[in-house]
C-alpha cells in the first residue's frame, strides 16, 4: 500500500508528497486497535493553502479490499 496525499485538490494529477509502497498484508485485520505505529513528514509548500478552509487527502490507490485502507491518529 501507498498514501498520496493531496492538497485541496483531489483531482490533481500528481500528489504533493507519497509514501512509496509501505506494507505487504492485512494489518488493519491483524493489528485492529493497537496498530503499528509508522510517521510520515510531508514538507507541504505553503502556497498550496489559501485563506479559509483547506483539505487535506489522503489516497490509497492500491486498495483492493476492506483490510486495506488508511488509519491516522491525527494530522497537524
Amino acid at each position: 500500500m501507498d498514501w498520496k496525499v493531496r492538497v485541496n485538490r483531489r483531482e490533481s494529477r500528481r500528489p504533493y508528497f507519497t509514501t512509496g509502497l509501505i506494507g505487504r498484508d492485512d494489518a488493519i485485520a491483524r493489528h485492529g486497535i493497537h496498530g503499528v505505529l509508522r510517521s510520515f513528514t510531508a514538507n507541504l509548500p505553503g502556497y498550496l493553502f489559501v485563506k479559509g478552509s483547506n483539505a487535506i487527502f489522503l489516497d490509497q490507490p492500491r486498495n483492493e479490499d476492506i483490510f486495506q485502507g488508511v488509519m491516522y491518529d491525527y494530522i497537524r
